[in-house]
């Protein structure tokens, strides 16, 4: 019976010293791409037409006109995949009877007021719903057909490891680099 307790000791004992090794290692390969671990102010990537800057709390992503409804799609569901209680914020005019219709789309209904004969609507839009993010993607890309710049934010819980992880399945799309990593100065 002492010989399963010192084997369970030896394998906790190692087991924490593995697990300490491993977040060491993370953290040196965190290190490597650019991000100081726990510094990070903001990690921008992109291309020439998107740019995508993250914080540990915050997402912004700014396209110019020509950006693919694909491109866009591609972005939002990786951040989705990435942190699936990401949101968005976002402020509808509408009819009251519309309402409903985002609602189905999966955005969820903050707060709505009567202006100007219409419904100023606000909506949050979860990023754990495959149809609201869908619905998300289309919607931004008839705005930026309507106009040259379209920038969005997105609210998120990311740390280094998700930037990274970030980074990395979005590296795939064309030109897609990173421009500028900005840390804490120490």
């Amino acid at each position: 019976m002492l010989q399963i307790y010192r084997i369970l000791i030896i394998f906790i004992a190692v087991f924490i010293v593995l697990g300490r090794e491993l977040q060491s290692a993370e953290r040196v390969k965190i290190k490597l791409s650019g991000i100081d671990p726990q510094t990070l102010v903001s990690f921008e990537m992109g291309n020439p037409d998107i740019d995508l800057i993250c914080t540990y709390g915050k997402i912004t992503l700014q396209c110019r006109q020509g950006v693919s409804d694909y491109s866009i799609g591609l972005i939002l569901k990786t951040i989705s995949t990435i942190d699936n209680s990401a949101t968005h914020e976002t402020e509808i005019s509408c009819d009251f009877d519309d309402i409903q219709n985002y609602q189905r789309m999966g955005y969820t209904l903050v707060s709505y007021g009567r202006h100007d004969g219409r419904y100023r609507v606000t909506f949050n839009v979860p990023f754990s719903s495959e149809k609201a993010v869908y619905s998300l993607t289309v919607s931004f890309f008839d705005e930026l057909q309507n106009g040259k710049i379209l920038k969005k934010d997105f609210y998120w819980s990311g740390k280094d490891h998700n930037i990274i992880q970030l980074f990395n399945e979005l590296k795939n799309i064309d030109g897609w680099e990173i421009k500028e990593i900005k840390n804490k100065e120490s």
